[in-house]
């Protein structure tokens, strides 16, 4: 295709098919799903005129009518769908570094906070179901009668009997005999090697939590002093007296919307590493490239308006298209810079509704519009689309060319914008045949279309196998419908002129107001 665009050289037709079949003698030929032709005559004396002319893939006695009529070559531009085969295909990857981690985590963004949220979320409602709980403690001393050494060797002995005692039977109905009423639940910290004994009382009650701790401990004391624990080397003081508590101390919100978060994290992660080493679709352009072995020349966004594309001044004229016809660009432009001798472009994809007519159409009508007469052959004879993609009658076409019954020249039709169309003609049910002997040496440049988060990789990598079993190298990848790429303002709003005429409206009305 870049020989259509430089001085002095020729270009052939553009031409999509779907399909590819068994190779006929010398040729490599596919199914046709659907063609875009383009071709370029120029005078030898002038460099700086071209007359691109339009013709489609003909049947073997058409084109070398055509060819000897109007000396021009054709080129081919074919897009199609090879059946998948069954068959392992997952692409095989090395070893994986922080970047692909990353790369992976940002990919599975959204499954990663979905599943921080799920375990975020009950845990906060959890910490507002519950009951609270305040806690209030009181501290006991030990101290010895007198300056006794061995005291304070014995004190890991004789700390847990006081906290038996403590919350023994007979502690506890005096301690219930002090407050008037129930107790909350009640337990005893001692520490090792320290003369310091905690009763700690918990319950949905502040108050009453201060009141079960006050109580314990002060009929400890007076058991103590009563001579009831036998043990009279040793006096017990309060050292602090139970507190009023102010906050609860469960649920502890922030603690547990912490350990929640780093949970749901963790299973985030981790949900995000099973879903990429499971998935059986191509998402990325990366997934694509790794798959089929091919370099991704374009990204075509997953832009709904795409679905009302009916002419190639739609990709100029619709806003939101333009970012369409941006990497449709890019793609003519890839095309055009790989390879100068191009002179047969195939659009094919791994099964249907990945997108081939689309973006076929698309290449076709970017090529149009950059000055190169082309021609979009509609060759898929089962469930060919163009005619109804343009708006035109779906015969003659190119069934009626093949089977001699409508000359080439009145199949074709011809549009404002420098694109001519030859539709598929009535459907066939088994074209394989008729294709495979008026279609040789068909498949020149093959590009491959994949529609993201529907095209299975055992499918593209089935679908390159089998192209490779006669012969064909797909040259490069076209990942379709790609959520990666997003809508620019920039491409929405080429230029300022609606902008700036309101503003200079605005500051007129404010100049004559002013008056």
């Amino acid at each position: 295709m870049r020989a259509s665009l430089s001085a002095g050289r020729r270009c052939d037709p553009i031409a999509c098919s779907s399909t590819p079949a068994a190779p006929s003698r010398l040729a490599q030929v596919s199914e046709p799903r659907g063609q875009a032709t383009s071709t370029a005559k120029r005078s030898r004396g002038s460099a700086s005129t071209r007359e691109t002319t339009c013709r489609a893939t003909p049947p073997s006695i058409g084109c070398a009518a055509i060819r000897i009529r109007h000396g021009f070559t054709v080129r081919r531009v074919l897009f199609g769908a090879p059946e998948p085969a069954l068959g392992p295909s997952l692409c095989e990857k090395g070893d994986v570094t922080l970047n692909d981690l990353l790369r992976v985590f940002w990919r599975r963004k959204l499954l990663i906070v979905i599943v921080t949220l799920a375990v975020v979320i009950p845990s906060y409602a959890a910490t507002k179901l519950v009951k609270k709980q305040y806690e209030s403690t009181a501290t006991i001393a030990l101290i010895p009668k007198q300056n006794d050494i061995v005291f304070f060797g014995l004190l890991d002995t004789i700390s847990p009997y006081y906290a038996d005692a403590a919350t023994s039977h007979a502690t506890l109905s005096q301690a219930r005999q002090l407050v008037g009423i129930n107790l909350c639940n009640t337990s005893v910290e001692t520490f090792k090697g320290t003369p310091i004994m905690k009763i700690h009382a918990r319950c949905s009650s502040p108050r009453l939590a201060q009141l079960t701790a006050a109580g314990v401990a002060q009929a400890l004391l007076n058991r103590d002093q009563n001579g009831e624990l036998q043990i009279h080397s040793v006096n017990l003081i309060m050292a602090d007296p139970a507190a009023l508590p102010t906050a609860p101390v469960f649920p502890r919100t922030k603690l547990t919307l912490l350990v929640a978060f780093l949970l749901g994290l963790g299973l985030g992660l981790g949900a995000a590493l099973l879903r990429e080493s499971l998935t059986t679709k191509v998402e990325s352009a990366d997934d694509l490239a790794a798959v089929s072995g091919l370099p991704v020349f374009a990204e075509i966004p997953a832009e709904t308006a795409i679905l009302k594309l009916h002419s190639p001044e739609d990709l100029a004229t619709n806003a939101r298209l333009r970012v369409v016809a941006e990497a449709l660009r890019d793609l003519r432009t890839n095309l055009l810079f790989t390879d100068e001798s191009t002179r047969s472009i195939v659009v094919t994809s791994p099964d249907g509704s990945h997108g081939k007519t689309t973006v076929a159409f698309g290449l076709a009508a970017t090529l149009a519009r950059a000055g190169t007469r082309t021609l979009l052959v509609d060759a898929d004879l089962r469930r060919g689309r163009v005619a109804e993609l343009l708006v035109l009658q779906r015969t003659p076409g190119l069934m009626d060319v093949l089977l001699g019954e409508v000359p080439l020249e009145e199949a074709v039709r011809h549009t404002n914008d420098g694109l001519d169309v030859l539709v598929g003609g009535r459907r066939s049910a088994d074209p394989v045949e008729l294709l495979t002997n008026e279609f040789p040496s068909l498949l020149a440049r093959l590009e491959l279309v994949a529609k993201a988060g529907v095209a299975v990789r055992r499918h593209v990598r089935t679908a390159i196998e089998r192209l490779e079993l006669i012969s064909v190298k797909p040259t490069a990848a076209v990942l379709n419908y790609s959520l990666a790429v997003r809508g620019s303002s920039y491409y929405v709003r080429p230029t300022g002129e609606e902008d700036g005429q309101t503003r200079t409206q605005r500051l007129s009305e404010k100049r004559r107001a002013r008056r």
